[in-house]
Protein backbone atom coordinates (compact mmCIF):
# COMPACT_ATOMS: atom_id res chain seq x y z
CA UNK A 1 0.00 0.00 0.00
CA UNK A 2 1.96 3.17 -1.15
CA UNK A 3 -0.12 5.74 0.75
CA UNK A 4 -1.69 5.49 4.35
CA UNK A 5 -3.83 8.81 4.28
CA UNK A 6 -5.73 7.34 7.30
CA UNK A 7 -2.76 8.07 9.37
CA UNK A 8 -2.75 11.50 8.29
CA UNK A 9 -6.24 12.03 9.36
CA UNK A 10 -4.95 9.87 12.76
CA UNK A 11 -2.27 12.33 12.95
CA UNK A 12 -4.74 15.46 13.09
CA UNK A 13 -7.35 13.69 15.29
CA UNK A 14 -4.47 13.19 17.66
CA UNK A 15 -3.15 16.89 17.45
CA UNK A 16 -6.30 18.25 17.75
CA UNK A 17 -7.28 16.04 20.75
CA UNK A 18 -4.44 17.94 22.77
CA UNK A 19 -5.24 21.21 21.82
CA UNK A 20 -8.93 20.38 23.07
CA UNK A 21 -7.17 20.22 26.30
CA UNK A 22 -4.31 22.41 25.85
CA UNK A 23 -6.88 25.05 25.90
CA UNK A 24 -9.15 24.09 28.26
CA UNK A 25 -6.18 22.93 30.81
CA UNK A 26 -4.29 26.77 30.21
CA UNK A 27 -6.90 28.19 32.70
CA UNK A 28 -6.14 26.00 35.37
CA UNK A 29 -2.30 27.68 35.56
CA UNK A 30 -3.45 30.82 34.67
CA UNK A 31 -5.73 30.65 38.01
CA UNK A 32 -3.90 32.44 40.52
CA UNK A 33 -3.11 35.21 38.71
CA UNK A 34 -6.49 35.86 37.12
CA UNK A 35 -8.38 35.67 40.17
CA UNK A 36 -5.47 38.08 41.40
CA UNK A 37 -5.88 40.17 38.55
CA UNK A 38 -9.82 40.25 38.48
CA UNK A 39 -10.31 39.91 41.67
CA UNK A 40 -12.04 36.70 41.95
CA UNK A 41 -12.77 34.36 44.83
CA UNK A 42 -12.07 30.88 45.11
CA UNK A 43 -15.94 29.77 44.66
CA UNK A 44 -15.91 32.40 41.70
CA UNK A 45 -12.99 30.83 40.31
CA UNK A 46 -14.97 27.66 40.66
CA UNK A 47 -18.16 28.86 39.11
CA UNK A 48 -15.88 30.09 35.82
CA UNK A 49 -14.51 26.44 35.90
CA UNK A 50 -18.22 24.44 36.15
CA UNK A 51 -19.67 26.91 33.74
CA UNK A 52 -17.15 25.38 30.93
CA UNK A 53 -19.39 21.66 31.98
CA UNK A 54 -22.27 23.47 31.51
CA UNK A 55 -22.09 24.40 28.25
CA UNK A 56 -20.31 21.56 27.23
CA UNK A 57 -22.96 19.23 28.85
CA UNK A 58 -26.12 21.04 27.13
CA UNK A 59 -24.56 20.85 23.76
CA UNK A 60 -22.49 17.41 23.47
CA UNK A 61 -25.30 15.59 22.13
CA UNK A 62 -26.74 18.15 19.95
CA UNK A 63 -23.82 19.22 18.50
CA UNK A 64 -22.83 15.44 17.81
CA UNK A 65 -26.30 15.10 16.04
CA UNK A 66 -25.08 18.23 13.61
CA UNK A 67 -21.75 16.23 12.72
CA UNK A 68 -24.09 12.89 11.60
CA UNK A 69 -26.47 15.65 9.70
CA UNK A 70 -23.49 17.48 7.95
CA UNK A 71 -20.64 15.87 7.78
CA UNK A 72 -17.71 15.22 10.33
CA UNK A 73 -15.45 18.13 7.82
CA UNK A 74 -17.78 20.58 8.54
CA UNK A 75 -18.47 20.60 11.76
CA UNK A 76 -14.80 19.96 12.73
CA UNK A 77 -13.58 23.04 11.28
CA UNK A 78 -16.44 24.90 13.10
CA UNK A 79 -15.63 23.72 16.76
CA UNK A 80 -12.04 23.79 16.66
CA UNK A 81 -12.34 27.38 15.08
CA UNK A 82 -14.96 28.31 17.98
CA UNK A 83 -12.84 27.17 20.88
CA UNK A 84 -9.55 28.93 19.59
CA UNK A 85 -11.62 31.85 19.20
CA UNK A 86 -12.68 32.03 22.68
CA UNK A 87 -9.60 30.64 23.96
CA UNK A 88 -8.12 34.15 22.61
CA UNK A 89 -11.03 35.64 23.75
CA UNK A 90 -10.33 34.64 27.27
CA UNK A 91 -7.25 36.18 27.76
CA UNK A 92 -9.42 39.78 26.78
CA UNK A 93 -11.69 39.80 30.16
CA UNK A 94 -12.38 42.45 32.21
CA UNK A 95 -14.93 41.20 34.99
CA UNK A 96 -16.13 38.30 36.46
CA UNK A 97 -19.49 38.69 34.30
CA UNK A 98 -17.19 38.70 30.65
CA UNK A 99 -15.21 35.74 32.01
CA UNK A 100 -18.37 33.74 32.92
CA UNK A 101 -19.69 34.45 29.35
CA UNK A 102 -16.59 33.92 27.39
CA UNK A 103 -15.93 30.81 29.14
CA UNK A 104 -19.96 29.49 28.75
CA UNK A 105 -19.77 29.98 24.69
CA UNK A 106 -16.01 28.36 24.86
CA UNK A 107 -17.39 24.91 26.47
CA UNK A 108 -20.73 25.27 23.93
CA UNK A 109 -18.30 25.89 20.88
CA UNK A 110 -15.74 22.70 22.07
CA UNK A 111 -19.35 20.42 22.88
CA UNK A 112 -19.55 17.61 20.32
CA UNK A 113 -15.89 16.97 19.51
CA UNK A 114 -14.97 13.89 20.47
CA UNK A 115 -18.09 12.42 19.32
CA UNK A 116 -17.75 13.49 15.79
CA UNK A 117 -13.77 13.14 15.66
CA UNK A 118 -14.61 9.88 16.52
CA UNK A 119 -17.01 9.39 13.83
CA UNK A 120 -15.04 10.47 11.40
CA UNK A 121 -12.27 7.88 12.34
CA UNK A 122 -14.81 4.58 11.98
CA UNK A 123 -15.08 6.04 8.33
CA UNK A 124 -11.07 6.25 7.49
CA UNK A 125 -10.12 3.34 9.18
CA UNK A 126 -11.59 -0.34 9.36
CA UNK A 127 -12.64 -2.24 12.31
CA UNK A 128 -9.99 -4.37 12.64
CA UNK A 129 -8.16 -0.81 13.89
CA UNK A 130 -10.63 1.05 15.50
CA UNK A 131 -9.92 0.19 18.64
CA UNK A 132 -6.08 1.32 18.72
CA UNK A 133 -6.69 4.51 16.49
CA UNK A 134 -9.33 5.62 19.56
CA UNK A 135 -6.67 4.83 21.82
CA UNK A 136 -4.56 7.36 19.76
CA UNK A 137 -7.01 9.71 20.16
CA UNK A 138 -7.38 10.01 23.79
CA UNK A 139 -3.72 9.22 24.30
CA UNK A 140 -3.83 12.80 22.23
CA UNK A 141 -6.17 14.34 25.27
CA UNK A 142 -3.97 13.21 28.07
CA UNK A 143 -0.95 14.30 27.07
CA UNK A 144 -2.46 17.64 25.62
CA UNK A 145 -3.63 17.89 29.21
CA UNK A 146 -0.23 16.77 30.72
CA UNK A 147 2.12 19.25 28.62
CA UNK A 148 -0.68 22.18 29.07
CA UNK A 149 0.29 23.10 32.97
CA UNK A 150 4.16 23.22 31.81
CA UNK A 151 3.42 25.29 28.80
CA UNK A 152 1.32 27.42 30.33
CA UNK A 153 3.34 28.33 33.45
CA UNK A 154 6.35 28.97 30.94
CA UNK A 155 4.17 31.58 29.31
CA UNK A 156 2.22 32.91 31.85
CA UNK A 157 5.71 33.82 33.48
CA UNK A 158 7.19 35.21 30.26
CA UNK A 159 4.13 36.70 28.48
CA UNK A 160 1.63 37.01 31.29
CA UNK A 161 -1.89 35.03 31.12
CA UNK A 162 -3.94 37.07 28.64
CA UNK A 163 -1.07 36.78 26.09
CA UNK A 164 -0.56 33.36 26.62
CA UNK A 165 -4.67 32.63 26.39
CA UNK A 166 -4.34 34.48 22.95
CA UNK A 167 -0.99 32.10 21.86
CA UNK A 168 -2.95 28.78 22.80
CA UNK A 169 -5.88 30.19 20.48
CA UNK A 170 -3.95 30.61 18.00
CA UNK A 171 -2.34 26.76 17.03
CA UNK A 172 -6.02 26.07 16.90
CA UNK A 173 -6.47 28.02 14.13
CA UNK A 174 -3.09 26.31 12.23
CA UNK A 175 -5.23 22.59 12.78
CA UNK A 176 -8.13 24.30 11.05
CA UNK A 177 -5.70 24.97 8.24
CA UNK A 178 -4.08 22.11 8.30
CA UNK A 179 -7.97 20.05 8.39
CA UNK A 180 -9.30 21.57 5.56
CA UNK A 181 -6.19 20.43 3.35
CA UNK A 182 -6.32 17.02 4.74
CA UNK A 183 -9.49 15.58 5.86
CA UNK A 184 -12.52 14.58 3.44
CA UNK A 185 -15.66 12.97 5.07
CA UNK A 186 -15.69 9.81 2.64
CA UNK A 187 -12.08 8.76 1.99
CA UNK A 188 -12.99 7.40 -1.68
CA UNK A 189 -13.04 11.44 -2.60
CA UNK A 190 -9.89 11.86 -1.49
CA UNK A 191 -7.11 11.78 -4.27
CA UNK A 192 -4.41 10.81 -2.44
CA UNK A 193 -6.11 7.43 -0.97
CA UNK A 194 -5.09 4.83 -3.47
CA UNK A 195 -7.94 1.63 -4.60
CA UNK A 196 -6.02 -0.68 -2.12
CA UNK A 197 -6.27 1.76 1.14
CA UNK A 198 -9.92 2.11 -0.06
CA UNK A 199 -10.51 -1.47 -0.33
CA UNK A 200 -8.96 -1.83 3.17
CA UNK A 201 -10.61 0.84 5.16
CA UNK A 202 -13.88 -0.48 3.34
CA UNK A 203 -13.04 -4.08 4.87
CA UNK A 204 -14.96 -5.20 8.47
CA UNK A 205 -17.78 -3.43 8.92
CA UNK A 206 -19.36 -0.49 7.01
CA UNK A 207 -19.30 2.73 9.64
CA UNK A 208 -23.14 3.54 10.54
CA UNK A 209 -25.61 5.45 8.24
CA UNK A 210 -25.72 8.49 8.65
CA UNK A 211 -28.84 10.11 11.05
CA UNK A 212 -30.37 9.07 14.40
CA UNK A 213 -31.91 5.38 14.57
CA UNK A 214 -35.40 5.73 15.06
CA UNK A 215 -36.51 4.42 18.56
CA UNK A 216 -33.03 4.70 20.09
CA UNK A 217 -34.29 7.80 22.83
CA UNK A 218 -36.76 5.20 24.42
CA UNK A 219 -34.64 2.09 24.08
CA UNK A 220 -31.83 3.96 26.21
CA UNK A 221 -34.07 5.52 29.11
CA UNK A 222 -35.57 2.34 29.71
CA UNK A 223 -32.73 0.63 29.96
CA UNK A 224 -31.00 -0.24 33.40
CA UNK A 225 -27.80 -1.31 32.10
CA UNK A 226 -27.48 1.94 30.52
CA UNK A 227 -28.43 3.96 33.48
CA UNK A 228 -25.97 2.44 35.56
CA UNK A 229 -23.11 3.50 32.80
CA UNK A 230 -24.29 6.63 33.26
CA UNK A 231 -23.79 6.50 37.02
CA UNK A 232 -20.43 4.72 36.67
CA UNK A 233 -19.31 7.33 34.21
CA UNK A 234 -20.64 10.27 36.41
CA UNK A 235 -17.68 9.07 38.57
CA UNK A 236 -14.93 9.33 35.90
CA UNK A 237 -15.21 13.25 36.13
CA UNK A 238 -14.83 14.04 40.36
CA UNK A 239 -11.48 13.51 40.60
CA UNK A 240 -10.06 13.92 37.35
CA UNK A 241 -11.21 17.48 36.61
CA UNK A 242 -9.24 18.39 40.17
CA UNK A 243 -6.26 17.87 37.72
CA UNK A 244 -7.95 20.32 34.77
CA UNK A 245 -8.96 23.35 37.63
CA UNK A 246 -7.46 23.07 41.16
CA UNK A 247 -4.04 21.29 40.76
CA UNK A 248 -2.15 23.78 40.43
CA UNK A 249 -3.66 26.01 43.11
CA UNK A 250 -3.42 23.48 45.22
CA UNK A 251 0.27 23.06 44.96
CA UNK A 252 1.18 26.62 45.21
CA UNK A 253 -1.68 26.83 48.67
CA UNK A 254 -0.80 23.82 50.43
CA UNK A 255 2.74 22.97 49.44
CA UNK A 256 4.03 25.94 49.02
CA UNK A 257 5.25 26.12 44.85
CA UNK A 258 6.18 28.14 42.53
CA UNK A 259 4.03 28.93 39.24
CA UNK A 260 6.98 27.11 37.44
CA UNK A 261 7.08 24.19 39.89
CA UNK A 262 3.00 23.66 40.03
CA UNK A 263 3.38 23.52 36.34
CA UNK A 264 5.83 20.89 36.26
CA UNK A 265 4.22 18.69 39.10
CA UNK A 266 0.77 19.07 37.29
CA UNK A 267 2.71 17.35 34.49
CA UNK A 268 2.48 13.76 35.58
CA UNK A 269 -0.70 12.78 36.33
CA UNK A 270 -2.04 13.46 32.58
CA UNK A 271 1.47 12.09 31.83
CA UNK A 272 0.71 8.72 33.47
CA UNK A 273 -2.85 8.85 31.99
CA UNK A 274 -2.11 8.69 28.94
CA UNK A 275 -0.25 5.79 29.07
CA UNK A 276 -2.84 4.02 31.08
CA UNK A 277 -5.57 4.60 28.39
CA UNK A 278 -3.60 2.33 26.16
CA UNK A 279 -3.22 -0.28 28.43
CA UNK A 280 -6.48 -0.62 30.07
CA UNK A 281 -7.66 -0.92 26.72
CA UNK A 282 -5.40 -3.69 25.62
CA UNK A 283 -5.52 -5.05 29.12
CA UNK A 284 -9.04 -5.55 28.64
CA UNK A 285 -9.16 -7.16 25.29
CA UNK A 286 -6.92 -9.42 26.54
CA UNK A 287 -9.15 -10.25 29.48
CA UNK A 288 -12.38 -10.56 26.76
CA UNK A 289 -10.53 -13.12 25.32
CA UNK A 290 -9.44 -15.37 28.06
CA UNK A 291 -12.43 -14.77 30.37
CA UNK A 292 -15.93 -13.38 28.32
CA UNK A 293 -16.54 -9.41 27.65
CA UNK A 294 -18.67 -9.62 30.72
CA UNK A 295 -15.70 -9.73 33.12
CA UNK A 296 -12.94 -8.88 30.47
CA UNK A 297 -14.17 -5.48 30.83
CA UNK A 298 -15.81 -5.45 34.36
CA UNK A 299 -12.78 -6.49 35.86
CA UNK A 300 -10.14 -3.43 34.35
CA UNK A 301 -13.41 -1.39 35.16
CA UNK A 302 -14.01 -2.03 38.78
CA UNK A 303 -10.50 -2.80 39.19
CA UNK A 304 -8.81 0.57 37.74
CA UNK A 305 -12.07 2.95 40.02
CA UNK A 306 -10.93 1.20 43.24
CA UNK A 307 -7.25 1.66 42.95
CA UNK A 308 -8.27 5.61 41.77
CA UNK A 309 -10.47 5.48 45.40
CA UNK A 310 -6.72 4.38 46.91
CA UNK A 311 -4.53 7.01 45.33
CA UNK A 312 -6.90 9.85 46.18
CA UNK A 313 -7.58 8.18 50.01
CA UNK A 314 -3.23 8.32 50.20
CA UNK A 315 -3.06 11.38 48.81
CA UNK A 316 -5.60 13.10 51.11
CA UNK A 317 -2.93 11.91 54.48
CA UNK A 318 0.24 12.89 52.50
CA UNK A 319 2.68 15.74 53.65
CA UNK A 320 4.96 16.48 51.24
CA UNK A 321 4.88 17.85 47.34
CA UNK A 322 6.20 15.12 45.73
CA UNK A 323 4.45 12.21 48.32
CA UNK A 324 1.40 14.13 46.94
CA UNK A 325 2.16 14.41 43.78
CA UNK A 326 2.39 10.37 43.00
CA UNK A 327 0.01 9.70 44.92
CA UNK A 328 -2.44 11.93 42.49
CA UNK A 329 -0.67 10.20 39.64
CA UNK A 330 -1.19 7.01 40.64
CA UNK A 331 -4.99 7.35 40.72
CA UNK A 332 -5.26 9.65 37.61
CA UNK A 333 -3.12 6.76 36.11
CA UNK A 334 -6.00 3.75 37.69
CA UNK A 335 -8.75 6.00 36.76
CA UNK A 336 -7.39 6.37 33.18
CA UNK A 337 -7.02 2.58 32.84
CA UNK A 338 -10.87 2.14 33.09
CA UNK A 339 -12.13 5.29 30.83
CA UNK A 340 -11.29 3.03 27.46
CA UNK A 341 -12.88 0.33 28.87
CA UNK A 342 -16.06 2.03 29.70
CA UNK A 343 -16.43 3.71 25.97
CA UNK A 344 -15.74 -0.15 24.85
CA UNK A 345 -18.53 -1.16 27.05
CA UNK A 346 -20.70 1.44 26.19
CA UNK A 347 -20.30 1.18 22.30
CA UNK A 348 -21.55 -2.67 22.96
CA UNK A 349 -24.40 -2.14 24.81
CA UNK A 350 -25.70 1.05 22.37
CA UNK A 351 -25.14 -0.89 19.16
CA UNK A 352 -26.77 0.53 16.33
CA UNK A 353 -27.85 2.85 18.57
CA UNK A 354 -23.96 3.26 19.88
CA UNK A 355 -24.09 7.24 18.67
CA UNK A 356 -26.88 7.78 21.52
CA UNK A 357 -25.64 5.94 24.27
CA UNK A 358 -22.15 7.15 24.61
CA UNK A 359 -23.53 10.31 24.06
CA UNK A 360 -26.08 10.07 26.84
CA UNK A 361 -23.05 8.29 29.22
CA UNK A 362 -20.78 11.26 28.58
CA UNK A 363 -23.30 13.66 29.77
CA UNK A 364 -22.93 12.08 33.32
CA UNK A 365 -19.17 13.01 33.30
CA UNK A 366 -19.97 16.14 32.20
CA UNK A 367 -22.21 17.38 35.43
CA UNK A 368 -19.77 15.55 37.23
CA UNK A 369 -17.05 17.83 35.66
CA UNK A 370 -19.45 20.84 36.34
CA UNK A 371 -20.00 19.87 39.87
CA UNK A 372 -16.25 19.00 41.02
CA UNK A 373 -14.62 22.70 40.99
CA UNK A 374 -17.35 24.34 42.80
CA UNK A 375 -17.26 21.28 45.43
CA UNK A 376 -14.04 22.01 45.41
CA UNK A 377 -14.04 25.27 46.13
CA UNK A 378 -17.00 25.10 48.85
CA UNK A 379 -14.81 21.88 50.47
CA UNK A 380 -11.45 23.77 50.38
CA UNK A 381 -13.34 26.91 52.03
CA UNK A 382 -15.13 25.22 54.57
CA UNK A 383 -12.56 22.45 55.87
CA UNK A 384 -9.46 24.93 55.03
CA UNK A 385 -7.52 22.11 52.22
CA UNK A 386 -8.31 20.20 49.01
CA UNK A 387 -7.77 17.16 51.02
CA UNK A 388 -11.59 16.96 52.13
CA UNK A 389 -12.04 16.56 48.30
CA UNK A 390 -9.65 14.05 47.92
CA UNK A 391 -12.24 12.19 51.08
CA UNK A 392 -15.10 12.87 48.86
CA UNK A 393 -13.43 11.68 45.42
CA UNK A 394 -12.43 8.38 47.61
CA UNK A 395 -15.84 7.46 48.07
CA UNK A 396 -17.02 8.24 45.02
CA UNK A 397 -14.45 6.36 43.50
CA UNK A 398 -15.86 3.35 45.89
CA UNK A 399 -19.25 4.20 44.69
CA UNK A 400 -18.33 4.04 40.53
CA UNK A 401 -16.50 0.76 41.30
CA UNK A 402 -19.41 -1.46 42.63
CA UNK A 403 -21.47 -0.02 39.87
CA UNK A 404 -19.74 -2.04 37.72
CA UNK A 405 -21.30 -5.01 39.26
CA UNK A 406 -24.80 -3.89 37.44
CA UNK A 407 -23.18 -3.02 34.10
CA UNK A 408 -23.04 -5.88 31.59
CA UNK A 409 -21.73 -5.01 28.57
CA UNK A 410 -23.06 -8.39 27.23
CA UNK A 411 -26.47 -7.24 27.41
CA UNK A 412 -27.34 -5.03 24.63
CA UNK A 413 -30.05 -2.11 24.01
CA UNK A 414 -33.36 -3.70 23.19
CA UNK A 415 -33.33 -3.89 19.64
CA UNK A 416 -29.63 -2.34 18.92
CA UNK A 417 -28.71 -5.73 18.20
Amino acid sequence: MKTAVRYRVLLLAFLAAGITYLDRVCISAAAPAMSADLGLSDLQMGYVFSVFALAYGICEIPMGWLGDRFGQRTLLLRIVAGWSLFTALTGMVRSFGSLIATRFVFGAAEAGFFPTMSRGLTRWFPQAERGRASGVLWMGARMGGALAPLLAAASIARLGWRTTFTAFGAVGVLWCFAFWRIYTDDPASHPAVSEAELDYIRSGEAPPARGRPSGSWTALFRSANLWALFGMYFSTSYGFWFFLTWMPTYLMREHGQTLQQSGLYSVLPLAVGSMACITGGTLSDRLVLRFGIRWGRRAVGMGGFFLAAAGFAVAATATGPLASILCLAFAAGALDLAVPVAWATCASVGGRFGGAATGFMNTGSSISAMLSPLSGAWLAHHFGSFRAMFVVATVIYILGGLLWLAIDPARPLEGAS
